[in-house]
């Protein structure tokens, strides 16, 4: 199924997924980027705004889990990656794994 979306009508579906998110429509956001998920599962940039969406739908754990899976997985290290997961571990009131993550991100080179 995912062969029959052309790439350009997958990019009109992600604008309109970060439209929901600059909306504020959190609920339209995850649902529209989980279906792309489903078809495109080793795209990372639709993971990522996966876990964006559920974050800001107040689903901390749901955005953890996210990051943790492949395809972002592998990405542990990646800058977006673990701001997202300081802010999630931090609406968890997970403070020292935020505080430790964040640790992790400004002792990167370039931070």
């Amino acid at each position: 199924m995912a062969a029959a979306l052309e790439s350009d009508q997958l990019v009109s579906l992600k604008v309109l997924g970060f439209l929901y998110l600059r909306l504020g429509a959190w609920e339209r956001a995850v649902r529209l980027f989980q279906a792309l998920t489903h078809l495109f599962p080793d795209d990372i940039e639709v993971a990522r705004s996966l876990a964006a969406a559920e974050l800001e739908a107040g689903h901390a754990g749901r955005t953890l889990a996210i990051l943790s899976a492949p395809p972002l997985g592998a990405l542990a290290s990646d800058p977006v990656s673990l701001l997202l997961k300081a802010r999630a571990h931090w609406r968890l009131e997970q403070n020292e794994a935020a505080f430790a993550v964040m640790d992790t991100y400004l002792a990167q080179p370039g931070a």
